[in-house]
């Protein structure tokens, strides 16, 4: 027989406890093949970065080191975890000629680093990392113009899990911040940002998608829209190990709208880079490596 409201109900002379007394079997629910099935796509799904770096593909071929005069640039390894660093650049008719001085301390876990140049304003970065999953990064600049204050300062904290990235930021002046990527596929991620800022009661934010695809992922195209009337698009493909092109599109409503074509040319010891603007402007570099 069965009783109502139950899947299925057994008494017999087997089910009775010694008291005497009737002992019910209610078979629990099977949850099935799904949560399984959901748990193994969760894990094949790939880790996305971080929002801050939604377009690193394509911004590091569309970001040429350009620059006027002449520059030199010294690394010295002292030990595993301590090097120093010297820069001089030359100087052309519109920018004086300068020095920096660095100086890096590292581990696998901390990273310290500093420079100064020769107007006494100090740049110094801190990063710090907490676990498998957590880091923090604190970046701070300092000028004999404003003595016993810190000119710009910004903190965040990164979170990285296995299919996503979160983290938070605070910037000098009141500027709080929160952002998260997501996978949702293996080659689609999409995710989001918002900001405060505690004194001017400004607030805002943006939305995001990033999408990579191919046989070894050599297709990246990324979308950015904010809640001020800015879209950005770029897109970048990896031709071969040694050839990268990539364009950028950046629109601000009712301000300007900007579009970029780049390519790069990796060569055993240097690497050449070029991009051409849609206000006409073209520029390039070549770098290369002495390792002497």
């Amino acid at each position: 027989s069965s009783v109502p409201g139950s899947s299925k109900v057994c008494h017999d002379a087997n089910n009775r406890e010694p008291s005497g007394r009737l002992r019910l079997s209610v078979p629990q629910p099977d949850p099935g093949p799904d949560i399984a099935m959901l748990k193994r796509f969760m894990a094949d799904l790939p880790n996305p970065g971080t929002l801050e770096q939604l377009k690193r593909e394509a911004q590091g071929i569309l970001s040429p080191d350009v620059f006027d005069g002449a520059r030199f640039e010294f690394n010295k390894t002292l030990s595993p975890k301590f090097a120093l660093n010297h820069n001089v650049f030359l100087g052309s008719a519109q920018m004086p000629a300068s020095y920096e001085f660095g100086a890096n301390f590292g581990d696998e876990r901390v990273l310290i680093a500093s420079r100064v140049d020769m107007g006494g304003r100090l740049n110094g970065r801190i990063n710090a990392q907490f676990g498998e999953s957590f880091a923090a990064r604190l970046q701070a600049q300092a000028s004999p113009e404003s003595p016993g204050q810190m000119q710009s300062l910004k903190a965040d904290l990164d979170y990285k899990g296995s299919t996503c990235c979160a983290g938070a930021t605070y910037m000098g002046g009141g500027l709080l911040g929160a952002n998260l990527m997501q996978s949702i596929t293996p080659w689609l991620a999409v995710g989001g940002e918002g900001f405060y800022h505690t004194q001017k009661e400004v607030k805002g934010g943006a939305v995001a998608a990033r999408a990579q695809w191919g046989h070894k992922g050599e297709h990246v195209a990324t979308a950015k829209a904010g809640s001020f009337g800015n879209v950005e698009l770029s897109y970048q493909r990896k031709v071969s190990d040694k050839v990268g092109l990539a364009t950028e599109m950046q629109y601000y409503h009712n301000q300007f709208c900007n579009f970029g074509v780049g390519y790069e040319f990796r060569l055993r010891q240097a690497t050449f880079k070029g991009l051409i603007q849609s206000d006409t402007t073209c520029s390039a570099s070549l770098e290369e490596r002495d390792a002497s």
